[in-house]
């Protein structure tokens, strides 16, 4: 998973910089400590994040180092790892209406990830002219 950054200096792309990123855990737990990014042109960095894990949470922060200031030092971000890693699943897996409902599997075509009860306008159950989802 490649980590990307994006620097600027008073709005304008910086490129020729030595940033280091730092990765932590939700618990605090630091998993890469303030290694060095590439660059790789017009202002953007990347790091080679070799064991991101999908299942996990981290805070990332990225230092572009003392030669800026201000707001243009660090760039931050987060990542959504659980919900990427579902859709992932969903986008594989298999989908099923049946008994009013839409089941979306996981990629063994068994295990159901989500249920949705399927209704019409009015609100009754139904596997045709379904207008809303429910979760179950």
């Amino acid at each position: 998973m490649n980590l990307i950054a994006f620097f600027t200096d008073s709005g304008d792309p910086k490129e020729g910089l030595s940033p280091t990123i730092r990765v932590l855990t939700l618990d605090g737990s630091i998993i890469i400590n303030d290694e060095a990014m590439v660059e790789i042109g017009s202002g953007f960095y990347y790091y080679d994040f070799t064991t991101y894990d999908e299942d996990e949470d981290y805070c990332i922060r990225a230092d572009g180092t003392s030669d800026l200031t201000g707001a243009d030092r660090y760039v931050y971000s987060t990542n959504e790892t659980a919900g990427v890693g579902k859709i992932l699943q969903i986008e594989k897996g298999k989908w099923a209406i049946k008994g009013n409902q839409m089941i979306f599997y996981d990629t063994d075509g068994t295990t159901a990830l989500y249920t949705f009860n399927l209704t019409t306008k009015n609100g009754t159950p139904t596997e045709k002219d379904v207008f809303t989802r429910a979760e179950v």
